[in-house]
C-alpha cells in the first residue's frame, strides 16, 4: 500500500512538473530553429497516415504536427477529423491561434484520456513519450482509444548511446525514462499491439508503430 501511495505521488508530481515546465516553454516553443529541428523528428509519422479517419496527437504541443496534417488533409484526405491533447494550457492556447476551430483539442494526462474506446484511426505521440510518468499504463490508454486496426506511432528520442539517455534524463525537467529500441519494441509487445515496425526518425529518434488487432 505504501509502495502505491509513493508510485501515485511520484505520478502526480511528474505531472505538475511536466506541466508547469511545458506552460513556461509555450512562449518561446515555435521558434523556427526549433520547429525545424521538430519537423525532421516527426516526418515518418506523418507518412505514415495514409487514410481518412479519425487521428489524435498525443502531448501536441502548439501543434506543428498538426498543422502539417491539417495542410494534408485539406489537399488529400478529406473527411479527416483531428483532435490534440496536451497537460499544458498554455501550449494549447497557442495550438488554437495556429490551428483554429476545425481541430478538437483539450486539455488530458495520456494517462487518462478523456475518449471513449475504440474511437480512433490514428493515435500519435511525437517527442514526449520520455516524459510519461507511467509508460506502460500511457500506451495502454493510447491502444484504448484507437480503433480496431487502428495505428498506434510513437515517434520519440534515441541518442544511440545509453550515457547520452541518462544525461537527458538528468538534465530536462520532466523527463522519465529514454527507451532503447529493444525497450520500446517490448513495450509495444507487452500493450498487445501488433505487425510492430520502428525506424530511426531524423537523426535522433526512432518511431515505433503498432496495430490494434483485437479489444
Amino acid at each position: 500500500m505504501v509502495e502505491k501511495m509513493a508510485k501515485k505521488g511520484n505520478s502526480e508530481n511528474n505531472l505538475r512538473e511536466n506541466e508547469t515546465f511545458f506552460d513556461r516553454w509555450a512562449k518561446s516553443y515555435d521558434r523556427p530553429l526549433f520547429q525545424f529541428w521538430m519537423r525532421g523528428f516527426y516526418q515518418p509519422a506523418l507518412q505514415q497516415i495514409t487514410k481518412s479517419g479519425k487521428v489524435l496527437d498525443v502531448s501536441c504541443g502548439t501543434g506543428g504536427f498538426l498543422r502539417e496534417l491539417q495542410e494534408r488533409v485539406s489537399d488529400e484526405k478529406k473527411g479527416s477529423t483531428l483532435y490534440g491533447a496536451d497537460i499544458s494550457s498554455q501550449m494549447l492556447a497557442a495550438a488554437s491561434r495556429k490551428l483554429g476551430k476545425i481541430v478538437h483539442l483539450q486539455k488530458a494526462d495520456v494517462h487518462r484520456l478523456p475518449f471513449k474506446d475504440n474511437h480512433f484511426d490514428y493515435v500519435v505521440s511525437t517527442e514526449a513519450f520520455h516524459h510519461y510518468a507511467n509508460q506502460r499504463k500511457a500506451l495502454a490508454e493510447m491502444k484504448r482509444v484507437a480503433k480496431k486496426q487502428g495505428k498506434v506511432l510513437i515517434v520519440d528520442i534515441n541518442f544511440f548511446l545509453r550515457p547520452l539517455h541518462w544525461l537527458f534524463q538528468k538534465l530536462e525537467p520532466g523527463c522519465v525514462k529514454i527507451n532503447s529500441r529493444k525497450e520500446m519494441r517490448t513495450l509495444f509487445q507487452e500493450a498487445g499491439l501488433q505487425h510492430i515496425m520502428q525506424q530511426r526518425s531524423f537523426l535522433f529518434a526512432v518511431l515505433t508503430q503498432g496495430v490494434k488487432m483485437g479489444g
